[in-house]
């Protein structure tokens, strides 16, 4: 169990590098863009096309790495409001299992969506490369949510079995404990 710990925290530090690097590559593209046209009025032809598919990469890779953290967008009002930690859990468990059927979902998508690509030969406009390359995260995305949310499902279920309290309750403490009287962080 420890070596697949270590092979996905490796896995999740090789993602987080890939997308600061794809964001620096969308960056420069833009920049480049932009001097072509307003400073030398010149043209980056396909500079759409690019940014829009380095992007896309950027953006899924963040998807499932949100996921992975837990970090990902919701909307917490409901469980602000419940007092006890098992209440939280459930709440909790509740909001990952209509992810989890969310995820399952748009995997079955995505995956029809490149199988498509791939049968009917889709290319790019202007450089003429396979959509399918582009489109080819979204399944993996997918793919790396629905195992990362059963996983918050098994410690959830786990935090409940026990009577314990979640990794998310645990934090608060951990700040209260280091901070000061007037709330500022030790």
């Amino acid at each position: 169990m420890k070596t697949l710990k270590k092979v996905n925290d490796a896995f999740i530090k090789v993602s987080g590098y890939a997308s600061f690097f794809l964001g620096a590559v969308v960056c420069a593209m833009i920049v480049w863009w932009a001097t072509k046209r307003y400073l030398f009025a010149g043209e980056f032809y396909g500079a759409e096309e690019l940014i829009l598919a380095v992007a896309f990469w950027m953006y899924f890779i963040g998807a499932y790495m949100a996921t992975h953290e837990d970090s990902h967008i919701s909307a917490d009002l409901f469980t602000g409001m419940l007092k006890t930690e098992k209440g939280k859990n459930i709440a909790k468990l509740v909001r990952l299992a209509i992810s989890l059927v969310a995820f399952g979902l748009l995997l079955w998508l995505s995956w029809e969506f490149v199988a498509f690509d791939i049968s009917m030969h889709k290319i790019t406009v202007m450089y003429r490369f396979p959509q399918a390359w582009i489109h080819a995260v979204l399944p993996l995305s997918f793919a790396l949510s629905c195992i990362y949310t059963i996983a918050h499902i098994v410690q959830t279920v786990i935090a409940l079995a026990e009577g314990g309290k979640s990794e998310d309750a645990q934090q608060p403490e951990a700040l209260e404990q280091a901070a000061d009287e007037g709330g500022n962080v030790k």
